[in-house]
């Protein structure tokens, strides 16, 4: 997973601006300077005053609609203080705080969306420009609202709104699923909480969890202190492992990028980006020198002899780097690839964070220098196995080749995209075929981990069946994996969530009962649940006999980690993001309507002149072993270019689609996604109409 491909293939989503509604205010207003908006689109500007802003004013805006209806928001321009926290400058959607200059990525809500502003006075304009549509739901009429707001003069403003609704058709958007993968997606961003190392900071949900290893640590060759502060415990213990830390730090951004509705459905996106940044900041911070990277703190002797809190641990704390002289190519790879992947998630919230990410991903540093050496990680208690280019049996910290077809299937030449995806599909057909499962179904690849393992390559085959791969089939193996560990074997293997969850985990600070209490191997060996309620955490797992032991001590079963839960959580955001928009594999065989009530998206991805590239998806409304689809656009294009499927035409106002040799065979309910780009002079063409085996979709 080189970065240079991630980053510039992978890309982000640019936004459209949609009509205008200005809303303004005067100086002095008190309280609410925003206004109540019911439905339709329009955008909403910073308040306009004269000189600066009112010191700690704070502006609502209230966007309101049917209870059915989805409200898209998105700002394309921010102007904000940059501050630590936002605690200057902020702007907050639903929760999520923004500042500094950058653009916000779509933010949703479900029949009413509000958007807060406060400045400390030292904001210039333009400040913000946002947008918000609502994307699904009932039509409205054209409506009039009236907002009215006293001055501390007692003058009165007067604003008033008027909105034309849209016509478009839509989708209702839906969420009914057998578990609740936003209570999921929730627990398991509390357990990396849980896993803080260092200073925490006051956005902490945590509580019973405290500062720790702050004066992190001791160089082990020069005994020099170093500021390696922060970053997560690797387990129940607190080694911090950088390659395992990465490999997770890698699928948890991967999983936003590609299912960041997902996370914003389930409000979770604010708690997401921080879980990302605590092992970035980490990860930036221990790239001291150009050559100079460390990659793990703590000595894996020492600390498994103690068990206790990390608040009161004492040992001597090591830190292992990799230089030129001692090379960690692995090590250097995945560190590359989760600062990629940051910069990637976070290139509209923060886009300087995002530079800084890229930066040390890209540059001619240890990141990419010590990559092209082949000699593994330094440390006795971290050794890595990788065997680059060899068996695709897993998917894991240590194992990426699965994750490489994925991302080349998705991104190759057109020459080249066939090959990606038969191997692609090959490891697929391996997994769910021909590879060992338990009584109950779980996919079994190791004893050490099962569950990691298994919810890991539903992670990878979820992604296949998102390319179009076999897609209602891996779809449905993903949910099974999942729905196994979540309840379907006949218990939950997520600690705090649904039915007889694991009590005992293998983790020190969880089974510490509250200070002043002490905690030693006493609380080990003691036989009780865990004081503290690791929320989210998923366990080691069954044996091939879905046998499990719900006992401390046995850490094949109940460890835990932060690589355990990132394929896990991302998979769990992806079935989330499938079952938003009835895009859900249908559970029985009854043929659906065809025509206007069928929807598909077309997704802009990227944006540059003269060019856009966007995924155009498909939900089959009827199965079938051959398709065409044709597109219509608003003004003519001068080129057009696609992998997944035929075009009759690269030029012009209509393009017929017919599928490749490997990828006409779909189900119904399978979802297909094309990615394509179209080139054009003059006007930005839209799609405007769309029909898929000439029965017409609507447009969403």
């Amino acid at each position: 997973m080189k970065r240079p491909t991630c980053v510039v293939l992978m890309g982000e989503l640019l936004k459209v601006v949609l009509l205008l509604t200005a809303v303004g205010v005067s100086p002095g207003v008190m309280g609410d300077c925003g206004g109540t908006y019911l439905d339709a689109m329009g955008n909403i500007t910073s308040p306009g005053y004269t000189n600066n802003y009112p010191k700690n004013q704070l502006c609502v805006y209230t966007i309101k609609a049917s209870p059915d209806a989805r409200i898209k928001f998105w700002c394309e321009e921010m102007k904000l203080q940059k501050s630590v926290g936002c605690t200057k400058d902020w702007l907050m959607v639903n929760g999520v705080y923004v500042c500094g200059k950058t653009r916000l990525r779509d933010v949703y809500g479900q029949g009413e969306l509000k958007v807060e502003f406060r400045s400390d006075k030292k904001i210039k304009a333009p400040g913000f420009l946002c947008h918000y549509e609502r994307v699904t739901g009932t039509d409205y009429e054209a409506t009039t609202t009236t907002n009215t707001h006293q001055s501390t003069t007692t003058n009165t403003e007067q604003l008033t709104t008027t909105l034309t609704a849209s016509s478009t058709t839509t989708c209702n958007c839906t969420l009914n699923t057998k578990y609740d993968y936003d209570e999921v997606l929730h627990k398991s961003l509390l357990f990396y909480e849980a896993q803080r190392s260092g200073d925490l900071p006051t956005s902490q949900r945590v509580t019973w969890r405290r500062d720790s290893a702050t004066d992190d640590a001791l160089d082990a060759d020069t005994q020099q202190q170093m500021d390696l502060e922060g970053g997560y415990y690797d387990a129940g213990d607190y080694v911090k492992f950088g390659f395992p830390m990465a490999g997770a730090a890698t699928v948890l951004a991967w999983g936003a990028i590609e299912y960041g509705e997902a996370y914003t459905a389930a409000g979770e996106m604010t708690y997401m980006l921080e879980a990302v940044k605590w092992a970035t900041d980490y990860f930036l911070k221990a790239h001291v020198a150009p050559n100079v990277f460390y990659g793990q703190v703590g000595n894996g002797q020492l600390d498994h002899s103690y068990w206790g809190r990390p608040e009161d641990m004492t040992m001597s704390r090591p830190a292992y780097k990799i230089t030129q002289s001692k090379p960690g190519s692995d090590l250097a790879g995945e560190t590359a690839a989760a600062l990629a992947a940051a910069a990637i998630l976070f290139q509209q919230s923060d886009s300087t964070y995002s530079a800084t990410c890229l930066q040390h991903a890209d540059n001619s540093t240890v990141l990419l220098t010590i990559t092209e050496q082949n000699t593994p990680t330094p440390s006795p208690t971290q050794p890595s196995t990788t065997r680059a280019g060899a068996g695709t049996g897993e998917f894991s910290w240590d194992e990426k080749t699965p994750g490489v077809m994925v991302l080349m299937s998705q991104f190759a030449d057109a020459a080249d995209k066939p090959t990606y995806i038969g191997h692609l599909e090959a490891f697929c057909e391996k997994m769910t075929k021909n590879t060992k499962k338990t009584p109950k179904g779980l996919l079994y690849i190791n004893v050490w981990g099962s569950l990691r393992y298994a919810a890991n390559v539903a992670f990878v085959c979820l992604r296949a069946a998102d390319l179009g791969i076999n897609t209602v089939e891996y779809r449905l193996f993903a949910e099974k994996q999942i729905h196994y560990m979540l309840g379907d074997a006949g218990r939950s293997y997520v600690v705090g969530f649904g039915h007889n969850p694991p009590q005992r985990p293998h983790h020190g600070s969880s089974s510490c009962k509250d200070p002043p209490a002490s905690c030693n191997w006493n609380d080990f060996n003691y036989n009780g649940p865990n004081p503290q309620v690791l929320y989210g955490a998923l366990v080691g797992g069954p044996d091939e006999n879905d046998n499990y032991n719900d006992v401390r001590s046995d850490y094949v079963s109940n460890e835990v980690t932060c690589d355990y839960n990132a394929g896990f959580q991302s998979t769990v955001a992806g079935l989330r993001y499938h079952a938003v928009c009835g895009t859900k594999p249908p559970i029985t065989t009854t043929q659906p309507t065809t025509g206007g009530s069928q929807c598909a998206k077309v997704i802009q991805k990227n944006e540059w002149s003269g060019n856009f590239q966007a995924d155009l998806v498909i939900t089959v409304p009827v199965a079938t072993t051959a398709w065409s689809i044709v597109l219509t656009f608003s003004q003519p294009i001068s080129n057009f270019r696609v992998w997944l499927a035929d075009p009759s035409t690269t030029t012009g106002t209509t393009v017929t689609l017919t599928n490749k040799n490997y990828n006409g065979n779909q189900a119904q309910g399978a979802i297909l996604r094309i990615d394509f780009i179209v080139s054009y002079t003059g006007v930005k063409p839209a799609v405007t109409t769309l029909t898929f085996n000439s029965s017409p979709l609507c447009l969403q």
